[in-house]
């Protein structure tokens, strides 16, 4: 991850909009986006789904296809999110590497991605702090 800042801007209502902003390698998204939807697949496997569930299962869903539409290019991506997005980003990857390290046998796919996620982990969880930091203690709106 380089290039990390959180970007916080007037929103149509005058809110604050808090956003983050970071550059991904392509090694660091496709690793990103396999997780993801792994432990999606994984996660919401069951028949029975709670009202929370679905909407979990929707989030993850969308980031696991915004992560695999930007993994299909390639180079170095700026990625935006928002920080609820960015923390089912961060429980996603960690759900992952967590599982995958106390796994008796992993699955090659996941044996690739393993490094690249478990690299994410530190500058992710420290921009999330971040984001959530700027989210609930946002600047105060400028006088019209």
């Amino acid at each position: 991850m380089e290039h990390a800042r959180i970007d916080i801007s007037p929103g149509l209502d005058g809110e604050s909009v808090v956003l983050a902003v970071f550059d991904l390698g392509e090694e660091e998204i496709g690793a990103s986006a396999h997780a993801v939807q792994a432990i999606t697949t994984e996660r919401f496997r069951t028949a029975e789904m709670s009202t929370d569930d679905v909407l979990e299962f929707r989030e993850l869903t969308a980031l696991a296809d915004e992560l695999a539409d930007h993994a299909s290019r390639q180079g170095m991506r700026t990625l935006v999110m928002r920080p609820g997005r960015l923390n089912a980003w961060r429980h996603a990857l960690t759900h992952f590497v967590e599982s995958r390290d106390e796994a008796e046998w992993t699955r090659e796919e996941d044996r690739k991605a393993l490094p690249a996620a478990r690299g994410l982990l530190w500058p992710l969880a420290d921009l999330c702090a971040e984001a959530m930091r700027a989210a609930l203690n946002p600047p105060a709106p400028k006088p019209l």
